[in-house]
């Protein structure tokens, strides 16, 4: 998807109201897929047309790996809608910074400097780790920044304490680089449906969510046909640390839907705990379709 047309979707829903009024529905056999891989499963849906929620584990930690970089993302497209910086401002690039699953930093190390909108589309597009690190440290100050500014967008649960890659490790009980679906999802939703980012920083990211197919797999496996979008970032940490958050826009124009799946404490393959994202959205459409 083009960006233009991530506006002229953009324009089109401008006009609808978004709520946040909560009808939460049943489990719908969540508690089946857990027991399936023997882990965790935290799930919280939210249908910004109606109100209608769905949730299961909706207000329990988990982990967020990778998922944290769409937040990243929006705190830099905040700074250059309040004049902070611009997407061409340039961030120099040492081979020092590398860290594992480096893409778009590998690309980008040749020339030495990488702009702002190079970056973030690693991150997102990509999940590049040590992108992700360089945006923390130029638009942040330190992951502890990321949480800080969370906070400012009414988000008290969503923190980052850790830098890529130790912010994957998945501590049992360790509250460090987590967020719970609910928070996660109700975040995702002002910031990339509501007042918190402008229009057009809200097409970029949105397109560089579509760009990415990390979660071929995942939520967008579990939709019934091509009538349906899905916008999705994923995060992969330790111990079945499988992730998926989600734009989600149902066919004939309905309001979106706001979807956040985490996991954890699961032994089973990656693959079988991305099958389990598919099985929670083929669930979530046949609740709500």
């Amino acid at each position: 998807m083009q960006r233009r047309s991530s506006l002229t979707l953009l324009a089109g829903l401008a006009g609808m109201t978004w709520t946040t009024a909560a009808h939460a529905g049943p489990p719908a056999g969540f508690a089946a897929l857990e027991r399936r891989v023997g882990g965790r499963l935290g799930f919280f849906a939210l249908d910004t047309g109606s109100g209608r929620t769905l949730a299961h584990r909706a207000d329990e930690r988990f982990a967020t790996a990778s998922t944290f970089k769409i937040l990243l993302a929006a705190r830099v497209a905040h700074g250059v809608d309040t004049g902070r910086w611009r997407w061409d401002d340039e961030v120099p690039l040492q081979a020092s910074d590398r860290v594992a699953h480096a893409p778009a930093f590998d690309r980008l190390l040749p020339r030495g400097r990488a702009t702002l909108a190079e970056l973030v589309q690693g991150i997102v597009v990509e999940s590049d780790n040590p992108c992700a690190n360089l945006l923390l440290r130029r638009c942040c100050d330190s992951p502890a920044g990321l949480t800080a500014w969370l906070r400012e967008q009414g988000d008290t649960v969503t923190r980052l304490d850790r830098w890529e890659l130790a912010l994957n490790e998945n501590a049992p009980g360790d509250p460090r680089d987590t967020s719970t679906p609910r928070a996660f999802a109700t975040t995702l939703q002002h910031l990339l449906l509501g007042r918190g980012l402008k229009r057009a920083s809200q097409a970029r990211l949105w397109a560089d969510m579509q760009a990415s197919r990390t979660g071929l797999e995942r939520l967008r496996a579990g939709v019934p046909g091509a009538d349906w979008r899905v916008l999705d970032k994923t995060g992969t940490g330790n111990r079945g640390a499988v992730n998926d958050v989600a734009l989600v826009f149902p066919p004939d124009g309905r309001a979106p839907w706001v979807v956040a799946a985490f996991q954890s404490g699961s032994g089973a393959p990656t693959d079988d705990l991305s099958a389990v994202h598919a099985d929670v959205m083929r669930r979530l459409v046949q609740t709500w379709a």
